[in-house]
């Protein structure tokens, strides 16, 4: 029996040990960031003009050194213009090799804006027409790299995450677009409540890994 508790005991130890959640200690830094990436004619025939995103946590979760679970996180609860200044949070994080990285942005409205807002035009035919993407839910962005190294002595990094517009919309076709419903004002909004189909498709397709810039 006492066998049994000890063994017990042991193995409770070793999974509260297992991860590690801490709010950013160390002696090093990393900036995070997150930006939207525009092309002259974006996917579909969308140009997107401006854009908002409420950040509400910023976390990176690795393995440290190849044993250990580590999270670090901050909650800056801002409101970033994904066409401007993109520095959203400073992270503390400890020396260390950190494989298999996750860079993550919490978004969820903030401020009474939407969790994420795009406005643009969409031009077909010679026709230009007014749009917006509009996400009330909360989304997660996700980047990722296989490892990173954090040196020994006090260092600054920084995390780009670059949220690439064409490829929210590499699923939309011309016909959906044409298909889709406009307001009074002769605009598409695509929403979770108007225009779903492509809502949905874009929606997914912000749930896909974005590209990861760390230096």
């Amino acid at each position: 029996m006492k066998t049994f508790i000890l063994s017990l005991a042991a193995a409770m130890v070793l999974f509260f040990t297992s991860c590690v959640k801490d709010a950013g200690t160390g002696t090093s830094s990393i900036t995070f960031q997150l930006k939207a990436a525009t092309s002259a004619v974006n996917g579909a025939g969308i140009v997107w003009t401006a854009g908002t995103a409420g950040v509400a946590s910023t976390k990176i979760e690795a393995k440290k050194n190849d044993s250990s679970a580590v999270e670090f996180k901050a909650d800056p609860n801002v409101q970033l213009d994904l066409f401007g200044a993109v520095n959203i949070s400073n992270i503390s994080v400890p020396s260390g090799t950190f494989r298999h990285v996750e860079f993550r942005t919490e978004l969820q409205p903030l401020s009474s804006k939407p969790t994420l807002f795009l406005d643009g035009n969409y031009t077909a035919g010679g026709v230009t027409t007014p749009i917006s993407f509009d996400v009330e839910t909360a989304v997660t962005v996700i980047s990722d790299r296989d490892s990173i190294v954090i040196a020994a002595t006090t260092s600054t990094y920084t995390a780009l995450t670059t949220v690439a517009l064409v490829t929210l919309t590499q699923d939309v076709t011309e016909a959906d677009l044409k298909a889709a419903t406009r307001n009074s004002a002769g605009k598409i909004i695509i929403s979770a409540v108007s225009n779903v189909a492509v809502y949905n498709k874009m929606l997914a397709n912000l749930a896909k890994p974005q590209v990861i810039d760390f230096k």
